[in-house]
């Protein structure tokens, strides 16, 4: 276990993310107004799916992604609408693509497609189009706005007065850059003929190794470029 799934403010959040997802399911939660008042920012300080739906979780993260996918698709005005094993196979591509994002994400990234943000349906609604054009633009816009908050936040740190152990911890910043950089040419090395299922094993082997995962975000990037 992590030092953060220990974290008692980490786990209640997990806990809160579980008690939405029952009220999701027993159509208790009134999604819209959670979609009025939801940003990305917030999503940064939610706990992924993959650390929330997990043993007897599992069914419960199936069902409020369903639940999800079903409102969402029924938001379309489509005459052809997906049967129910195509839901089905949607909530698993859902859950797959957001193992690592936050059921917050899954909400957004719902109202930001229905409302054009990514591009327009002409035809249909299908997993190639939700998860191989427009998935790829939200964690672009996602990664946008965490590099924003990033560069805040460097600011405001740069804007205290400098000490002595300040300048030894730049020093050790810059050495630790230098380093990433080294990792990121290591995995462009490792996954130049990786498949998808090849990169998800790497990223979950990585995920247990104390050693490679400070650096699992770099991994988990590649799932942008390697989408077969």
């Amino acid at each position: 276990q992590t030092s953060r799934s220990l974290n008692p403010q980490w786990k209640a959040r997990q806990g809160e993310t579980l008690s939405l997802s029952k009220s999701i399911i027993e159509g208790n939660a009134k999604l819209a107004q959670i979609e009025m008042g939801l940003t990305i920012n917030e999503t940064f300080s939610k706990p992924h799916l993959r650390s929330v739906f997990i043993g007897d979780h599992s069914s419960v993260g199936f069902s409020v992604v369903n639940v999800l996918v079903t409102r969402f698709i029924d938001s379309f005005a489509f005459t052809t609408k997906l049967n129910a094993d195509q839901i089905d196979s949607l909530t698993v591509d859902t859950l797959e693509n957001f193992a690592y994002e936050s059921l917050e994400d899954v909400i957004l990234f719902f109202k930001m497609c229905r409302s054009g943000k990514f591009g327009v349906a002409k035809k249909s609604i299908d997993s190639n189009l939700i998860f191989g054009e427009w998935y790829p633009k939200y964690l672009d816009k996602k990664a946008e706005l965490r590099e924003q908050k990033y560069n805040t936040q460097k600011n405001e740190r740069n804007s205290i007065p400098t000490t002595m152990d300040d300048v030894k911890k730049s020093y050790a910043k810059i050495e630790k850059k230098n380093f990433v950089k080294r990792v990121e040419n290591y995995i462009d090395k490792i996954t130049a003929y990786m498949d998808r299922q090849m990169l998800e094993d790497t990223i979950l082997d990585w995920s247990k190794n104390p050693g490679r995962k400070p650096y699992l975000d770099i991994l988990k990037r590649k799932r942008k470029t390697i989408k077969q």
